[in-house]
């Protein structure tokens, strides 16, 4: 089994808690803790969901901690309700969306199907932030189900302004592994909400085994939907 991973979780304001909670459990329960270190990255130091619970980050969201982002294997990005995603996205040039633009961009050396390389995992809304960065260009994504439209609005408008990039097909699906990019990242995106748990429970599966994967569900008594799940090949 590979040595642990260092997982960055990035928050914003008004992000959804089960998109963060739902990974952070079960990242957290695999392998008693040992398989996935998690960091909290956030441009405040409290930071408020949509629910109005407040969370306390790790570490700061500035351009110090984007310039050592290569520390990090996986990259989570909970969404959250439309208002505070969307004021994200207008926030072009802002830490937040430079620091996913930045790991999205990262070159990863994992083995030939990029398995065991850097991951980018968005969760539930968090998609629509990779899709105006263009980072669904050419790929399968998905998003909640509640905004498709919004999503396909987005990767379209990423494709048109990068030269011969098509735009990003959104999918119906609890979550979607869309392969590689061309520097050997692999792009997941989950749908809504409770999708993140599949998804996170995929992960588990993608850098240790399946069998790992069910320990967790069966420990959180949860129901893993793997089946659910749409993986390029």
């Amino acid at each position: 089994m590979a040595s642990s991973k260092n997982i960055l979780l990035v928050l914003f304001p008004g992000f959804n808690t089960l998109d963060m909670n739902g990974p952070y459990e079960v990242l957290r329960k695999t392998k008693g803790g040992d398989l996935f270190k998690i960091t909290v990255a956030a441009e405040s130091e409290i930071t408020t969901s949509c629910e109005g619970v407040h969370v306390k980050r790790d570490i700061p969201l500035d351009d110090a901690l984007i310039s050592r982002l290569a520390d990090y294997d996986i990259l989570v990005i909970p969404g959250g309700t439309p208002e505070p995603v969307d004021a994200q996205v207008a926030q072009i040039g802002g830490p937040f969306l430079n620091l996913l633009l930045a790991f999205s961009r990262l070159q990863s050396a994992g083995t030939a199907d990029g398995k065991h390389g850097r991951v980018l995992l968005s969760i539930c809304t968090g998609a629509i932030f990779l899709g105006a960065l263009g980072v669904f260009n050419n790929l399968f994504c998905t998003t909640h189900w509640g905004s498709y439209d919004r999503l396909k609005t987005h990767v379209r408008v990423a494709a048109a302004q990068s030269a011969g990039s098509a735009p990003g097909t959104v999918v119906a699906s609890r979550f979607v592994d869309a392969g590689v990019n061309a520097n050997g990242l692999r792009i997941i995106s989950s749908g809504g909400v409770s999708c993140g748990i599949d998804a996170s429970l995929y992960i588990v599966k993608l850098f240790a085994d399946e069998e790992v994967a069910k320990a967790v569900a069966q420990q959180l008594d949860y129901a893993w939907r793997k089946t659910e799940g749409f993986v390029v090949l």
